[in-house]
């Protein structure tokens, strides 16, 4: 399993459900899980948990944004472990109905695929409806927790939100993908205008790595040279 460390012994373990980078937080006595995966692989969500949480309580779920392979297994874990739901409150009314169509392709093939998604196979963003306990704006500090911050970083999706860890390493959900070996847009984005303003607002942190909710780590000197 793939971890990461802060200069302060912050934890990150990488959990991978179906095509979903999920991350647990260990931060001292807080758990956070940022998203949730697949529903097809709940199974593995909870014996992954179980295994990394032993008799610990998972106290928030942070979703990156409202899409179905990002939130779809919150219902199940609200009613595990009765987390506190986090989400920008630009998307809590589409987890709160259990659907989100998809963005705009940013090129060619991949707005062919969102169009036709949406008209023809918009089943495929429906799941299990959940409620938010906390509905955040632009940054926004995490209670009783010191060193993680929530970022709005829209593009990807106008909700879209990156978590920085100690100002060190940032989880950033869709508004980077580490899949194409010479490019870090993600194949689908509302708006690519909002999609560079966020990626030069990450780099106005001091992380040194990035970790993507699809794909592998993107290091700091990578994304400085996407951005020129």
């Amino acid at each position: 399993m793939f971890m990461w460390a802060t200069n302060t012994n912050t934890i990150i373990r990488l959990i991978r459900i179906g095509i979903t980078n999920c991350y647990l937080v260990d931060k001292k006595d807080v758990k956070i899980l940022i998203d949730t995966g697949q529903k097809s692989k709940s199974e593995k969500l909870k014996s992954s948990l179980y295994r990394l949480l032993g008799d610990c309580n998972l106290d928030y779920v942070i979703l990156t944004h409202a899409h179905y392979d990002h939130a779809e297994n919150a219902l199940m874990l609200k009613k595990l472990y009765s987390p506190k739901i986090l989400i920008h409150k630009n998307e809590a009314d589409f987890l709160e109905n259990g659907f989100m169509k998809l963005p705009k392709g940013t090129n060619v093939t991949a707005n062919f695929i969102s169009a036709s998604g949406n008209k023809f196979a918009s089943w495929i963003g429906k799941y299990d409806a959940v409620t938010a306990d906390i509905k955040v704006t632009e940054n926004y500090s995490l209670e009783n927790t010191e060193g993680i911050e929530i970022v709005h970083t829209p593009g990807h999706t106008s909700g879209s939100i990156s978590i920085i860890v100690d100002n060190e390493i940032a989880l950033v959900g869709d508004t980077l993908f580490g899949i194409f070996p010479k490019s870090v847009l993600p194949p689908f984005a509302d708006d690519k205008i909002e999609l560079y303003k966020s990626w030069n607002k990450l780099m106005e942190t001091s992380c040194k790595i990035f970790l993507p909710a699809h794909g592998k780590t993107i290091k700091r000197e990578v994304l400085k040279k996407k951005i020129k």
